[in-house]
């Protein structure tokens, strides 16, 4: 028997697509996680799931990879990122501790 049609449409697709392949790999019960994604992926993950649905894959907090942000040391941070020539140095931000280089 076919699944339901809600279960077989894109949206439901590519989320059990990002489900395994970004989620299934990192998770750990009880651990919460920071999102950092960027513009393509933020519109990506907007159509295909709401904030509960992040929220029982232990993400609370979600961040734009551009944006000025306050480092969070006692939470794992899983970036959702385009390959992009851009991305990358945004991304090196986020491990820059002043002191450290």
């Amino acid at each position: 028997m076919a699944p339901p049609v809600t279960e077989r449409g894109l949206k439901s697709v590519v989320w059990r697509k990002i489900k395994t392949t970004v989620f299934d790999d990192c998770r750990k019960e009880g651990e919460w996680k920071i999102m950092l994604l960027d513009d393509f992926t933020t519109r990506l993950l907007s159509s295909c799931c709401k904030m509960t649905d992040l929220l029982e894959e232990g993400v609370t907090v979600i961040e734009n990879i551009y944006k000025n942000r306050e480092p969070v040391r006692q939470m794992k941070a899983l970036y959702f990122i385009s390959p992009t020539p851009k991305v990358p140095m945004e991304a090196r931000r986020g491990y820059w501790i002043p002191g450290n280089w």
